[in-house]
């Protein structure tokens, strides 16, 4: 199989967060580097380690051009973007979000098969749009759904289930 020829628009944004992950794995640099195909790597643990820092890489330019992504960057930016700022500010990521990265939350969450999680995200959304600033509110319209993927381990899992079990689609442009 050739080597992976990452698309123009991303390949900047993926050599910084291959950079960046050998600052955290200087020695797998030498020995084992992460490839900029990050998701072949092996590691499960690090496949989602790397997954969790993808958001933070992508370049505006790439990011005002979403549409043009492969179709799991599509569905990883906002899902992961989510949980990091989650992961460092709790409950205020439903509204440092905003509406447009919530509703592409929604989408991936229901193109990735998680259902519960997109209607209850689509509950803060709705709570977001009605007031922008208010987390608490944002946080009860999120728990107001019963929802298993609330527990970080069940929904970490689905995502590495869904993300594993697709990996043609980290080339695969497609608009969802």
């Amino acid at each position: 199989m050739p080597p992976y020829a990452p698309p123009p628009l991303l390949e900047p944004s993926l050599r910084a967060l291959q950079d960046y992950m050998h600052r955290f794995y200087p020695d797998r640099a030498h020995s084992d580097p992460i490839p900029i195909d990050f998701w072949s790597v092996a590691d499960d643990e690090l496949f989602l380690e790397i997954l969790s820092y993808m958001p933070l890489h992508i370049s505006e330019e790439a990011q005002a051009r979403f549409a043009e992504w492969p179709l799991a960057f599509q569905l990883a930016f906002p899902v992961f973007w989510l949980e990091d700022d989650y992961e460092f500010n709790g409950w205020t990521a439903l509204t440092n979000a905003g509406e447009d990265l919530l509703q592409r939350a929604v989408d991936a969450y229901e193109r990735i098969g998680m259902h519960s999680e997109a209607q209850a995200l689509a509950k803060a959304l709705v709570s977001v749009c009605q007031a922008p600033a208010d987390e608490e509110a944002a946080k009860r319209a999120y728990k107001s759904v019963p929802n298993p993927y609330a527990d970080d381990e069940a929904k970490f899992s689905e995502l590495l289930r869904f993300f594993r079990g697709n990996p043609q689609l980290w080339q695969e442009t497609h608009q969802p």
